[in-house]
């Protein structure tokens, strides 16, 4: 008899993961670090494949928007905090319920964060529609560009904008909303890589005591970064064999978040 279990298990793992896209990706999320004018587009992971058409800053926000040349795809990369240890230290943790359904709620921060480059977000990706003829997008972000990344695909998920969202591939994201968000955004069933490393702190907060759950889908590295894990985890659980394996009292590296896929993350990087 087929478990309710595993018939989850079976929608969670419909998309595969390719590896080559997460390093494709990481390149981005890091280079949001480093660029702050699509004039200056020559960081060390500043893929040349990547088409960056817009900047977009505000409220310590930084987005880049653009045509990603390998994928044929738009892209969207949200940049996470320029100084996370502070941004850790301030994380608002108390929610906020700001849809038609008041019973899914999103961590207030994050969604303040969002809200003050949501506009600016869908000018420019309209844009972006009409000179490339394309309405699939790939979203992207590390530490809290990984939360703003969460909260832009949901909305795109949950509007009428005519676009479809190719992949949402996250490094070392935080939990953004509740147990009702979770299951809200499992319905869409997207393309979702939630990639952690080893014993990386971000990926523990908010506390899921708090009421916050992560969504899936958790690919979760070692700590040299040369094995990787698919984990099991839907609108209900988090894989407790993955990354929450190390929790409460050994998840606290901040040197892990700083580093993915080999690739060094943040301003100092």
């Amino acid at each position: 008899m087929i478990t309710l279990f595993l018939i989850l298990a079976i929608i969670t793992h419909a998309f595969s993961y390719d590896i080559n896209l997460a390093r494709h990706y990481v390149n981005l999320a890091q280079a949001t670090y480093k660029v702050s004018s699509v004039d200056n587009w020559d960081c060390e992971t500043c893929d040349p494949l990547f088409v960056p058409e817009y900047v977009i800053e505000g409220n310590g926000v930084r987005a880049i928007q653009g045509y990603d040349a390998k994928c044929n795809v738009l892209f969207t990369a949200f940049r996470g905090s320029s100084n996370i240890q502070n941004w850790l230290d301030n994380i608002q943790v108390s929610k906020i319920s700001p849809y038609n359904d008041t019973s899914i709620s999103v961590e207030r921060g994050f969604y303040k964060a969002y809200l003050s480059v949501q506009n600016e977000l869908f000018n420019n990706l309209y844009s972006l529609i009409n000179q490339y003829n394309l309405k699939t997008i790939i979203i992207t972000g590390h530490s809290l560009g990984g939360a703003l990344s969460t909260l832009f695909v949901y909305q795109i998920l949950t509007s009428t904008y005519n676009i479809r969202v190719g992949s949402i591939i996250t490094f070392g994201s935080p939990r953004v909303g509740n147990y009702e968000f979770v299951k809200s955004f499992e319905l869409y069933k997207v393309q979702s890589f939630r990639i952690t490393h080893y014993h990386d702190i971000v990926p523990h907060v908010p506390e899921e005591l708090l009421g916050y759950l992560h969504i899936s889908n958790e690919i979760w590295y070692n700590e040299d970064s040369s094995e990787y894990k698919i984990c099991y985890d839907d609108a209900c659980n988090e894989d407790r064999t993955c990354s929450n394996s190390c929790a409460p009292t050994h998840c606290t590296s901040m040197s892990d978040h700083m580093m993915y896929l080999n690739t060094p993350m943040g301003t100092d990087a």
